[in-house]
């Protein structure tokens, strides 16, 4: 079994909420989303991680330097394989975000599927993680929806754990969608995945964060730790079934 977290981070401004319970709560596996790329071996060095791989998606003018920010993933086992895919947008994790109106956002965004096989005990773990195109309000777009089938074209028929911030809420055609292809692990019960004193919005009923699984894969355990970003973090006990 593998233990897993996932967290929006909020770019570089919840370093002291939530390293020290990665820390604590020691996942072997974290997936990161708005992951500012200097802050990477703070993170390491702090969780004591051996392992990283990061996907840049753009350059943020709000960060010294306008240093990149994406998603990333961190283990503390070897990583045998990295991909970064790039399913929407029109940036090339190189430009800098031009955040003046929903187009300009897109055009200077790369959109990306970042992933790693990792060997754990016996079986291997291919994880994914991902920053999905948000829109205004959670309300759905053509932009959003074309995105959604290229990414599920780059998983289909892939053993795979997919976890992230999705910017689209659960019960809307984008994330339900999405679950008809791969297990919805967000326990039923739960309203929302933002941070109700944390987000700059307050408290939004929203379930946007999410964690798939191909049949390959198991989860439990699976719960939300609010007080560490913007989002609260996911974490999930992860089991390979061996017949999908």
């Amino acid at each position: 079994m593998v233990r897993v977290m996932s967290l929006n981070v909020e770019r570089s401004g919840h370093l002291d909420r939530f390293v020290p319970f990665v820390r604590q709560f020691a996942p072997d596996v974290l997936c990161l989303q708005e992951l500012v790329e200097s802050d990477v071996p703070a993170i390491m060095a702090g969780a004591g991680f051996r392992a990283a791989h990061f996907a840049a998606m753009a350059r943020h003018s709000g960060e010294p330097g306008e240093t990149p920010f994406g998603v990333g993933i961190f283990s503390h086992a070897p990583m045998q394989k990295t991909l970064s895919e790039t399913y929407a947008g029109g940036g090339d994790g190189s430009m800098v975000l031009d955040r003046r109106t929903p187009d300009t956002r897109v055009a200077t965004m790369r959109f990306v599927l970042a992933s790693a096989a990792i060997a754990f005990d016996g079986f291997t773990l291919e994880i994914a993680t991902t920053h999905f195109p948000w829109t205004p309000d959670g309300r759905p777009s053509d932009f959003q929806s074309h995105a959604l089938d290229r990414l599920l074209a780059l998983v289909e028929g892939r053993a795979i754990v997919l976890c992230g911030d999705f910017k689209a809420p659960r019960g809307g055609p984008v994330f339900d969608k999405l679950a008809d292809h791969l297990a919805d692990n967000i326990p039923p019960a739960a309203t929302t995945t933002i941070d109700p004193n944390l987000h700059r919005s307050g408290a939004l009923e929203l379930v946007v964060d999410g964690l798939f699984t191909s049949p390959h894969f198991t989860a439990s355990d699976v719960a939300l730790h609010p007080g560490l970003s913007d989002h609260q973090g996911v974490t999930a006990t992860i089991r390979a079934d061996l017949k999908p």
